[in-house]
């Protein structure tokens, strides 16, 4: 397939109205032009048509680090549904230019987002998200509590087990669509240990219970 405007347009026509199979076609021709065609993929990236969004999404994940300047951008967007889509295909390309963006979005107002960044940084896998990760297990909506649980099990960084066990012991919150966040902290711990023979379960206990006793011991003092 010829980088011509033309041949661009086509492809992108092709991507909105064609069956399943030319939408298919289209965006993996999409993905391999590469940069020639970031522009009008990045701008499905507000089409009303969730599969069209999808499929976009998929062609500038395939295109990877040309297309990172223009997804930072969107990732800051005003539309909550397009911060998705970029902070999610983010996660993708995994450049660790993305990550400031990906901490930022930890924050963001929106619980999709947050929880969408937290699955971005887990798939990553940076060990400089484990701090906030760790501040996003204490976040008010369960849906991005359950997504860091997830991310610090894929980083497999033995010193989150302690803040695993406080979340597996004291959380009560179900996601959207009825998971436990308790049992995901579980599990993330089993999979953290499974990868770690050498950490001792015992040992994190101690620390865990030596940090909860810290505020007690300054309030005495």
């Amino acid at each position: 397939m010829k980088r011509t405007p033309d041949s661009i347009r086509q492809l992108v026509k092709e991507l909105q109205d064609g069956d399943e199979f030319s939408r298919a076609q289209a965006s993996f021709a999409l993905g391999m032009l590469g940069e020639a065609a970031v522009a009008p993929l990045i701008d499905l990236l507000r089409h009303d048509d969730r599969e069209v969004r999808m499929r976009a999404a998929w062609a500038l994940g395939v295109i990877g680090q040309p297309a990172l300047p223009a997804l930072l951008e969107l990732a800051e967007s005003h539309d909550s549904t397009v911060r998705i889509e970029a902070i999610r295909i983010l996660g993708v390309i995994g450049e660790g230019r993305s990550l400031n963006a990906l901490f930022h979005a930890l924050t963001d107002p929106d619980p999709r987002v947050a929880q969408r960044a937290a699955i971005a940084l887990g798939r990553i896998g940076d060990t400089r998200a484990f701090h906030p990760l760790l501040i996003a297990l204490h976040h008010p909506a369960p849906d991005v509590r359950f997504a860091a649980c997830n991310a610090l099990a894929h980083m497999n960084v033995a010193e989150a087990i302690p803040a695993l066990h406080e979340r597996a012991e004291e959380d009560t919150g179900f996601t959207s669509w009825g998971a436990s966040v308790a049992d995901a902290a579980r599990r993330a711990i089993q999979e953290i240990e499974a990868s770690n023979p050498h950490v001792s379960t015992d040992q994190f206990a101690r620390v865990r219970d030596l940090l909860r006793s810290q505020p007690d011991a300054q309030a005495r003092g």
